[in-house]
This record gives C-alpha cells, structure tokens and sequence, in this order.
C-alpha cells in the first residue's frame, strides 16, 4: 500500500513539474513577441518614414534575411514593410545568443545582397537605393534587428530607441 502511494506522489509531482514549466514557457514566449512588436513600434516612431510601411508580420520566413533554415532559430519576431520591402524594421529574439549570432550574419548578408542584387539599379528609386545603403543591422544578446527606413543618421535614432526597449 505504501510503495502505491509513494509512486501516486511522485506522479503528481512530476505532473504538477510538467505543467509549471509549460505554463512558464507560454508567459516567456508572450513576453518576447511583446517585447519585439514595443522595441519595433519604438524604432519605426524614431526613424519616421511610417505613412510607408504597409505590412506587419510576426512569421518570420515573411522577411526574406530569414529563410526556412534559420526559421527554427526564432523564438518571436515582428516586421513592417513597405510594398516593395525597401522600407522596414524587423526585429527578432533568437532561441539562444548563438541562434541570434546566426541570425545577425543573415541580417549582414541580406543587405550585402540587396544592394549588390542584380534588379538593384534598375527596380529601384535613386531615393530607394540610399535608403537599402543606409540599412543597419544590430545585435544584443539574443535580440536582433534590422532597420532600413530613411538616413542613417534615422536609423540609428531608431536603432537607440529600440535597444532601449529591449
């Protein structure tokens, strides 16, 4: 009777481990989506160029530095753009600081690719192209961002709100 009762304790114990661990994970996970959507809505008031941005996403294969295989590295993202993605804040939280050291070389990488893309001289505004060439790129801990909104001395005013919301 005893050793029935001792393994029933140690079944609810674990039982009640379980479900304080996941509701601990559901509160750190909504905790990061607000804390990237304040950082991104502190940045994009900062660097002006709003009346642009047309789109906001929290998927984070919607911003083409993220793709598929850096998807699982996310744990919570938000991003505006504009229609033709020249204007546009992302920022996202990575699952761990190498996830999010990862996710800044795409960021480097991304820019790289933009403004030495084959379409980037002849889609693009000369307005447009300043823009994507003034694009900055950060990191901070498991945090990272990307802003390409206006100047860069803009961006990086958008750069110092953001970091302090973060």
């Amino acid at each position: 009777m005893k050793r029935k009762q001792k393994k029933m304790i140690a079944i609810l114990l674990m039982m009640a481990i379980l479900f304080t661990s996941i509701g601990k994970t559901r509160a750190e996970a909504a905790n990061a989506a607000s804390k990237v959507k304040n950082a991104c809505s502190a940045a994009l008031k900062a660097t002006g160029n709003a009346k642009k941005i047309k789109y906001k996403s929290t998927t984070p294969s919607d911003f083409d530095a993220i793709s598929y295989k850096y998807n699982k590295k996310v744990s919570a993202m938000f991003f505006v753009t504009s229609d033709n993605t020249v204007y546009n804040i992302c920022v996202a939280q990575g699952k761990s600081a190498n996830d999010a050291k990862t996710l800044y070389k795409a960021f480097a990488q991304y820019k790289e690719n933009q403004i030495h893309g084959l379409y980037f001289d002849t889609d693009f505004s000369k307005a447009e192209q300043n823009v994507m060439k003034n694009a900055i790129y950060g990191r901070k801990g498991k945090f990272v961002w990307y802003i390409s909104m206006s100047s860069k001395k803009k961006n990086l005013a958008g750069e110092t709100a953001l970091k302090k919301k973060i």
